[in-house]
């Protein structure tokens, strides 16, 4: 005899609905004439940013050295 993995049974309630729900409005984005920026009020931008990191030497004591993880005997992937 087998045994079936699905089963099927009856609600004892109807499903829940709901009569209405909230309109949703959708945003108002309006543009009536393009401009562009007004001469003279710019920002000046002056100087530069540099990103620039030193390498550094460290102590031989400072440094953890780590090789490569070996999985245990009888490990299979």
């Amino acid at each position: 005899m087998a045994v079936s993995d699905v089963t099927a049974k009856l609600a004892a309630l109807p499903l829940k609905t709901t009569a209405s729900v909230p309109v949703k409005l959708a945003p108002l984005i309006a543009t009536l004439v393009p401009t562009a920026p007004l001469a003279g009020v710019k920002l000046a931008i002056v100087g530069a940013i540099l990103k620039a990191v030193a390498l550094v030497v460290r102590p031989a004591d400072v440094v953890t050295l780590s090789g490569p993880v070996v999985a245990p005997a009888g490990t299979v992937a």
